[in-house]
């Protein structure tokens, strides 16, 4: 009975000493001289610990300045962007139709001039001589004929005598067209009222048939000529409105699509837009580089926020959004956006206010102070919400007491 009662305390030393063994291989529980070291490094991690806490405390109680503003409704249009240059109505290079030298030249670059004008004269004297030749001839051709008929109508000659006389008349009234023609050939004139924007010889110049003397521009109306790809030209339509912005005037002009061509071209898998300038032709030249805008979609009552609240991060798209102090992370779907709003088809709700400056120091949770409150109304708001929960809790204590 004494024996056992000795063997049982000494068996559970040996498994206390065995399972400390144990412990302290397994790093759990220190000894000897390592002991205070393990004991300061596990006090000094619990200190960093209670450090990086109190930093992020701290870090969430900082207010983050930042920028407001209110989701509302507005119409957004998307639009599609392409460059072109400015097309006068008509611009034609004007030739001699025969050879010579040039004997009159009437107008400079610049000069605007009316349908018919002449703008130069080759040298043309052989060429008046044989028109008055054929006058000439015409008019004895036409007295024989006068003379024949009567003759014909007192019975003095045939038929066949008379038509001999007049077949020389009507040759003759021929040579004196075909004189004219020539004569008016050596002559350039202008086919349409416009300006002459290039002249291409001097006087005295020998000339060649064909070769280019002006070119004659006509700038009422201009147009503009562009490209589009065919899912966007499938959303234009002839009428339809649209802004070009030329370089040199820096401001947007109207314009209306005048035609849209009825074929993709296989080349390049695009269609010819043809745009008409209704104001400020005045203003721009023909030639200069401008910037077009087509509206493609319209959505006139679209919830919205600026461009500048969204944040994005690996593919998908959010804002932070303010509530009382304080910031929450919201993803949302984005639609139809223009140059500073986008529309927002569901995430958050009319309005809400988002921040759309100082994100980069933001996470939700984050407080923030709103540097611009007064101008989207976000104090308003605030004490609206606060008035609503004092008048909310001062009912419920009215219910209490009653």
């Amino acid at each position: 009975m004494t024996r056992k009662r000795i063997l049982i305390p000494l068996t559970v030393l040996i498994v206390l000493a065995v399972a400390a063994v144990a412990l302290w291989r397994a790093g759990v529980l220190p000894f000897g001289k390592d002991a205070p070291d393990a004991q300061a490094a596990a006090a000094d991690s619990a200190d960093v610990e209670t450090a990086d806490a109190e930093k992020d405390k701290e870090e969430e109680t900082v207010a983050v300045p930042v920028e407001l503003a209110q989701v509302s409704r507005r119409a957004i249009a998307a639009y599609y962007k392409a460059a072109s240059v400015m097309q006068a109505d008509r611009l034609v290079d004007l030739v001699a139709k025969t050879r010579g030298r040039v004997q009159v030249l009437d107008v400079e670059e610049g000069d605007w001039v009316e349908k018919g004008r002449i703008l130069a004269e080759l040298d043309n004297d052989r060429e008046k001589v044989q028109l008055r030749q054929a006058e000439l001839k015409l008019e004895d051709e036409r007295r024989r004929l006068e003379r024949t008929r009567s003759m014909m109508e007192e019975g003095l000659i045939s038929d066949q005598e008379f038509d001999v006389v007049r077949s020389a008349f009507e040759l003759a009234e021929t040579n004196r067209d075909l004189a004219r023609i020539t004569l008016e050939e050596t002559r350039v004139r202008a086919p349409f009222a416009g300006q002459v924007t290039d002249r291409k010889i001097v006087l005295g110049q020998q000339v060649n048939a064909a070769a280019a003397l002006f070119t004659l521009a006509d700038f009422s109306p201009m147009r503009v000529k562009v490209y589009l790809p065919e899912e966007i030209a499938l959303r234009v339509s002839p009428g339809q409105r649209v802004l070009i912005t030329p370089d040199a005037v820096g401001r947007d002009l109207e314009a209306r699509v005048e035609r849209v061509a009825p074929v993709v071209d296989p080349a390049t898998s695009t269609v010819r837009l043809t745009l008409l300038l209704e104001d400020g032709a005045d203003m721009v030249r023909a030639g200069g580089f401008v910037k077009v805008r087509i509206t493609t979609d319209t959505h006139n009552d679209a919830l919205s926020i600026p461009k500048l609240a969204l944040v994005e991060e690996g593919g998908l798209r959010s804002v932070f959004i303010a509530e009382a102090d304080t910031v929450r992370k919201v993803e949302i779907n984005a639609g139809l956006y223009d140059e500073r709003y986008v529309e927002i088809l569901d995430g958050v709700e009319e309005g809400t206010f988002v921040v759309v400056a100082g994100q980069g120091g933001l996470r939700t949770g984050s407080h923030f102070e709103a540097l611009n409150a007064a101008v989207v109304g976000w104090a308003s708001a605030i004490a609206a919400d606060t008035l609503t929960i004092a008048g909310e809790d001062t009912q419920l204590a009215q219910s209490a007491t009653q």
